[in-house]
């Protein structure tokens, strides 16, 4: 049965879809996507990661292990980890993301380091600092940076509210 496996990376722009097997090897993934990348890229050399995944979740051996309701979400990125910062009013946070972690994920872990409230983190969104830039909660952090800076930092800032 087909598996769509969605990918981020920080050398495309867009999100990427393959369909693979369900019985199909992370590695028989890995070729099914390579040429999405610049033939200068040697795949093997990218970071893989998950969408919201552990390091054990990247140890998965076939996609089926991957298999969520919507698919697969996967990463490719040539940094391990992503350092964040966000600021939030005088306070700032850090730590370091796998590159496929998505910005609602850090939206919400900032959101309780800073003591808020579930429903006020809800009213926050993470905006790129010294832009206008405010990533859908859905990309992948390792979108947001090349190597080889490996960093990111955003403001927690109130959400548009539309009245009417």
């Amino acid at each position: 049965m087909p598996t769509r496996v969605y990918i981020q990376s920080e050398l495309f722009p867009d999100i990427k879809l393959v369909e693979v097997d369900d019985h199909a090897t992370i590695d028989e993934l890995k070729r099914a996507v390579a040429g999405f990348f610049p033939p200068d890229v040697d795949i093997s050399d990218l970071t893989f990661s998950v969408e919201d995944g552990d390091e054990e979740t990247d140890k998965a051996t076939h996609v089926k292990h991957l298999k969520k309701p919507n698919g697969v979400r996967v990463h490719f990125h040539r940094c391990k980890h992503i350092e964040v910062e966000v600021r939030h009013g005088a306070e700032t946070v850090h730590h370091s993301f796998r590159p496929a972690t998505t910005i609602g994920h850090i939206r919400n872990w900032a959101g309780k380091e800073f003591g808020m409230k579930p429903a006020d983190i809800a009213e926050h969104v993470l905006q790129i600092s010294g832009t206008t830039e405010q990533p859908d909660a859905d990309v992948h952090v390792g979108s947001l940076t090349k190597c080889p800076d490996c960093s990111v930092a955003f403001d927690l800032v109130p959400a548009h509210r539309i009245n009417g």
